[in-house]
Parts: structure tokens; C-alpha cells; sequence
């Protein structure tokens, strides 16, 4: 199989993890690399309602599906009252753009099985949850696109998820105590760099951070598969 002239492969199809919900995985960058200048040239993958386009799953909160129980998803998001809310902004993805575009081209293709897969990333680095939360995916699918290359990999669900090798998305100093005592390295959104605490390095491939560089060439959000493992620093950014 070549992926001189494809784009996309769809990796899973199947029930969510989180809810039981038809969801879908989709892998792109194959053929024609993101434009993303803080990612880089990341291959990107989207979890998505197989059943429901992506707007419409926001609108009605199945979004949860994929989304698990992150704060910033839109209706939960608008729910909370702003003293609140864990953030100043909501969740950054405009799902009307790639992740809408992917779902209709792609939705109904054919999973490709994970030794097929491998060959084509070339090994290139990989953005685990470009949308939706990796823990809403068997981590069987995830595995064996981990090894040899750097990738990213965020997660919400950390009080009952225990794949360590994504970085657990936290809001609070406390979130980040409870999360590193069940083995993570935690990704802290803060509302401005006075806000980062011992132990936190601010994201190097922010602005706030001077765009030292960018995911793909990073690999500091590796979670324990980072190669200095536990004693690598957690990150945290300020909100975009």
C-alpha cells in the first residue's frame, strides 16, 4: 500500500470508550502535510461521531462521545458560570473546518489495520487527538504508532484513564497534584505566564515562550515515553 496519492486512512471503527457511541478514527497528512505552524508537520488524527457530524454532535453535547468530560467543550463550557469556568476560552478547534471537511470525505471508509498503517507514517511524528480525546480510543489502536517517532497525546479522562503516555489536560494546581500521583506528567492551560508553577515549563512552542520550536520537533508532550520519562518537566500554556 502507498500513500504517495492518500491522504487519509481511517485507523478505528467502533464504540467509544467513554459512552459506547459509533466513533471513528481518522488519520490525515499522508499525501499533503498540516499547515499548523506550532505543530509542524504532524500527522493528524481525528476522533469523531461516526453517526453525527462534528457540528451538530457540539450543538447537541454528543461531543461527549469523543470529548469525554473536558471543561471546555462548547455547551459545557457556556453552562458554567465565568467565576467558574477553568479557562478564559473555550475549546480552540472550529469544528466547521478540518474536522467537519474529514468527517465527510472519509467517514465511510474501510479501517486500515494497524501493519498497514505503520509503513505509511514513514516515521513521521504523530498528533494523537488533533480532535476529540484519545482515551475515547482503544489504546491497542494508539500503540503501535508510538514507537520510533515523537508524538502528542492529551487526555481529560486521567481520574479513570491510565494510558501514561498522554499528557493528562489539567486546570489547577490541585487537578495537576492529583494527576501526578497516578503516574502522569500533566499539560496546564494557565491565563498568563505568572501563573506557571515549580515544575512547569511554559509550552516551547508558544508565543509566550518565543516559538522556540514546534510539536513535531519538541516531543516534550510524550507523557512518560518522553525520554527523560518522569523527569521530564510538565508543560503548561496559556490559553489560545
Amino acid at each position: 500500500m502507498s500513500s504517495k496519492n492518500m491522504n487519509t486512512v481511517k485507523i478505528y471503527d467502533g464504540p467509544s470508550l467513554l459512552d459506547g457511541k459509533p466513533i471513528i478514527v481518522l488519520l490525515t497528512g499522508l499525501a499533503k502535510s498540516s499547515k499548523n505552524g506550532k505543530t509542524g508537520d504532524m500527522l493528524q488524527t481525528w476522533i469523531l461521531r461516526k453517526d453525527i457530524n462534528p457540528n451538530e454532535a457540539q450543538k447537541t453535547g454528543d461531543d461527549s462521545s469523543v470529548c469525554g468530560n473536558c471543561p471546555l467543550r462548547p455547551l459545557t463550557f457556556s453552562a458554567t458560570p465565568k467565576s467558574e469556568r477553568v479557562s478564559a476560552k473555550r475549546c480552540y478547534v472550529k469544528v466547521h473546518h478540518a474536522p467537519l471537511s474529514t468527517w465527510k470525505a472519509n467517514r465511510d471508509l474501510h479501517v486500515t489495520p494497524s501493519v498497514d498503517v505503520v509503513p505509511l507514517l514513514d516515521g513521521r511524528p504523530v498528533r494523537f487527538g488533533s480532535y476529540g480525546d484519545p482515551a475515547a480510543v482503544p489504546d491497542s489502536v494508539w500503540e503501535p504508532l508510538r514507537p520510533g517517532r515523537n508524538f502528542t497525546g492529551y487526555t481529560h479522562q486521567w481520574e479513570t484513564h491510565s494510558a501514561t503516555t498522554n499528557m493528562a489536560s489539567v486546570h489547577s494546581p490541585e487537578e495537576r497534584e492529583r494527576a501526578k500521583r497516578k503516574g502522569y506528567r500533566t499539560f496546564r492551560i494557565i491565563r498568563n505566564v505568572s501563573e506557571r508553577e515549580p515544575g512547569e515549563v511554559l509550552c516551547p512552542a508558544s508565543k509566550e515562550a518565543g516559538n522556540k520550536t514546534d510539536c513535531a520537533t519538541c516531543g516534550l508532550c510524550m507523557g512518560d515515553a518522553h525520554a527523560k520519562g518522569l523527569k521530564a518537566r510538565d508543560v503548561a500554556i496559556v490559553a489560545h
